[in-house]
């Protein structure tokens, strides 16, 4: 499947220069503590002690390396396929370890997104405003219902605290426009903003043109 070729025009905000300031005159004996897996038993537990099979996809790393929708993040994870009836804006469909695409239990924030009969549609899915992807791959069926027999994929949001904002645009052929914005802040209570557009004109010569834009906010105390 041909895809648009992008062009990228990033522009990083002054606001998270402070920050990133302040960190980087921390003292050389600073600890960076070992990552945090929620999903495998629904309660947090260090990476190193969980004995299922889990990967975790950090946002920031997603979105440094150009990658803007989840189906695209999750073709990385091993024993997982995704697959798309067509272009840009198909209907995108996950499967896990050889099993049904509704074999898989879908959760944002802790809060269950399939649909009904467990299937869902990763189509417009982006990884704006996302802080980490986790992925359990095998059954969970114990611990989330009949939706889980193939794993699970749980999308965390930014909780915001430290200020910063971001602003990318991308623009390419076939009339193809991309744009990202986030910003998060707060101190007694945390908050994370952020929205995208996506619009082509798709790959064919009629009846194929896309937009999806959506938006995300979060406050956590």
């Amino acid at each position: 499947m041909t895809r648009p070729i992008l062009l990228v025009l990033a522009a990083m905000c002054g606001a998270g220069c402070p920050a990133l300031a302040q960190r980087a005159g921390a003292p050389s004996d600073s600890l960076r503590l070992d990552p945090v897996i929620v999903t495998a038993s629904r309660t947090a537990e260090p990476a190193v002690s969980v004995s299922a099979s889990v990967t975790v996809l950090r946002g920031e790393d997603l979105r440094a390396r150009g990658i803007t929708s989840v189906a695209d993040a999750l073709r990385e994870v091993p024993g997982l396929a995704v697959v798309a009836t067509g272009p840009v804006g198909a209907a995108t469909s996950l499967f896990a370890r050889g099993g049904n695409s509704n074999f898989v239990k879908v959760l944002l924030d802790g809060v269950p997104v399939n649909e009904a009969g467990g299937a869902f549609n990763f189509a417009s899915l982006r990884v704006t405003n996302i802080d980490r992807i986790e992925v359990v791959r095998g059954p969970v069926s114990v611990l989330y219902g009949s939706d889980a027999v193939a794993g699970v994929v749980q999308i965390f949001t930014q909780r915001g605290g430290a200020s910063n904002a971001t602003l990318e645009a991308r623009t390419g052929s076939r009339e193809t426009a991309e744009a990202r914005g986030e910003l998060s802040g707060g101190s007694a209570a945390r908050w994370s903003v952020g929205g995208s557009h996506l619009g082509t004109r798709g790959i064919y010569d009629f009846n194929n043109r896309y937009r999806t834009d959506d938006a995300s906010v979060l406050v956590a105390t």
